[in-house]
């Protein structure tokens, strides 16, 4: 017999609002094993608490799901630290002796002390359509054994047609700046050794699949989309059978993506030109290390900022500047060459957002000197849980080496985002 399980949004952030595709991609997974599962987004709610206390009563629930898809808004200026708002909601649930279990992207970050902090009984790291099923299994047969569940391990179900859009308010998102997302894979082999992202084991969707449910968004009237992929370009194979696949379709849509700067071929944008992809983002940093073990070049760089003028793709990137022991002499030589291969605009950040578990906040933790430049007092039992952020520069030495060039935002400063500006 299927459990009814409520599966809640508590994200009402809405710089942009993003849709959670991640709990739609868990309804298609939970359905197929005959749950009973209702979606319930509080993104645009001004009551949450009794929004959700409202529902509570009106129906009984075996399990509440929540996904905490950030833990604050990632940027240094005008931060926002999400999870003190996400404590009553879970509270609201555990008054009713309901079980909680935790998900998303920004609970995989640091799931113990996410876990601990918002006093829930389960989570699950990584993708949760197969893992799961699987957990409510042990949760049916009170035979649960472990508080954290391991989703990379088990991966994705690459059967699943995800045929979305009708358990989400869409217009409502889209009328407020929203995209629509799709994945075509989860996790990502680079080692930025900020990222809480990075170094994870990659689990491909099946691509006939991708293709179907695009299809099916089309036909429901949306055609504006964006990958969710962390980095779209992991496989370049697998990049150029989907974007062939999307081309034989030929579906009314343009899409957008990020990318990473390695690998890529020129036929990948001659591709991704005609499957209508419009705009990429590219990841960049400007401290050599980081380039070196991500496997670029400045003249990889260039190649991609010519092939995207070439194939007519806007050209977005982020980057990211002043990584510890970075000299200032690094950060101009990007610059400059960005002052002569110019893409379509470039968002700069210079603050780093420390994240527990990863070789950044280890480096932080061993230095007092790097300690010295946190936005926040250190101490001993620092878990990062709460935003702090590591800068060696000042607004002040970044505006004077751009030198008043627009094509330069200071992230978090300027508004929107990448697709908002195209």
């Amino acid at each position: 017999m299927g459990l009814n399980i409520l599966l809640v949004n508590p994200n009402r952030f809405k710089s942009p609002p993003v849709i959670p595709i991640g709990l739609e991609y868990i309804v298609t997974a939970l359905e197929k094993h005959n749950h009973n599962v209702e979606i319930f987004d509080l993104c645009f709610s001004d009551t949450p608490e009794k929004d959700l206390v409202k529902i509570l009563n009106g129906k009984l629930f075996d399990l509440v799901g929540f996904t905490i898809r950030n833990i604050d808004s990632a940027i240094f200026f005008n931060n926002e630290f999400f999870l003190p708002d996400f404590k009553p909601l879970v509270q609201c649930v555990k008054e009713q002796n309901i079980p909680v279990i935790l998900g998303g992207s920004g609970f995989s970050a640091m799931p113990k002390e996410i876990l601990d902090y918002l006093n829930a009984d389960y989570g699950i790291i990584g993708p949760g359509e197969i893992i799961f099923p699987k957990f409510l299994e042990l949760f049916q047969s009170k035979s649960i054994a472990q508080k954290i569940f391991d989703g990379w391990e088990a991966g994705v179900d690459k059967e699943l047609v995800n045929l979305r859009g009708n358990k989400v308010d869409y217009p409502l998102y889209l009328n407020k700046g929203g995209i629509v997302g799709f994945e075509t894979h989860i996790g990502c082999d680079n080692q930025c050794p900020y990222c809480i992202e990075a170094d994870k084991r990659i689990h491909y969707r099946d691509i006939s699949n991708i293709i179907n449910e695009l299809s099916h968004l089309v036909n429901r009237g949306y055609n504006h989309f964006h990958t969710c992929d962390t980095e779209f370009n992991t496989n370049l194979k697998f990049n150029l059978d989907f974007c062939s696949a999307l081309i034989k379709r030929n579906l009314d849509l343009k899409w957008a993506l990020y990318m990473k700067p390695n690998p890529y071929n020129e036929n990948l944008f001659e591709l991704l030109h005609e499957s209508k992809a419009y705009l990429i983002t590219l990841s960049v940093d400007s401290d050599e290390r980081i380039q070196k073990s991500n496997k670029y070049t400045y003249d990889d760089l260039a190649n991609i900022v010519n092939y995207c003028q070439k194939y007519d793709i806007k050209l977005a990137i982020d980057l990211l500047i002043g990584y510890p022991s970075e000299p200032l002499e690094s950060v101009k030589k990007m610059i400059d060459f960005f002052k002569i291969n110019r893409p379509f605009t470039i968002g700069i950040s210079f603050n780093y957002r420390i994240y527990n578990h990863t070789p950044l906040a280890s480096l932080i933790k061993e230095d007092p000197s790097l300690q010295k430049k946190l936005n926040k007092p250190y101490t001993d039992d620092e878990n990062f849980l709460e935003p702090i952020f590591y800068n060696q520069l000042s607004q002040e030495m970044i505006e004077e080496l751009l030198d008043h060039d627009d094509l330069f935002k200071i992230a978090g400063i300027a508004s929107g985002v990448n697709y908002q500006q195209v």
